[in-house]
């Protein structure tokens, strides 16, 4: 018997052993953590979290105000809206916001999330 919290086939949902994505149409943050986290290794299961969730929802903002699918929405419009493309002069922008805006957008592209 999978241990409480265990996905159908065993392990956990956020280890990385998944095979299969969300179903086409479906966002899962929670998917997304391991890809961060190989970006960046030092980035804790949270930080990475908070990340691809915040960059989910300014897609998804930036989608309804533009009137077009999450996928359509412009990568650099996203960078902005992050600070990712504008920062103190000399500052780095943040590598975990970085992987999770790629880790995101290619699978709002993969999976037709909405």
């Amino acid at each position: 018997m999978p241990a409480e919290g265990a996905g159908p086939l065993g392990g956990d949902w956020v280890s990385g052993e998944r095979v299969f994505g969300p179903p086409v149409g479906t966002f899962d943050a929670d998917w997304l953590v391991p890809v961060v986290r190989e970006a960046v290794p030092e980035a804790s299961h949270e930080r990475a979290r908070e990340a691809v969730v915040g960059v989910w929802a300014v897609l998804r903002e930036e989608a309804a105000h533009r009137g077009c699918a999450p996928a359509d929405v412009p990568a650099d419009v996203v960078a902005s809206r992050l600070g990712l493309s504008s920062g103190p002069a000399g500052a780095a922008p943040d590598r975990v916001d970085e992987a999770a805006l790629t880790a995101v957008r290619a699978a709002v592209r993969a999976y037709g999330a909405r």
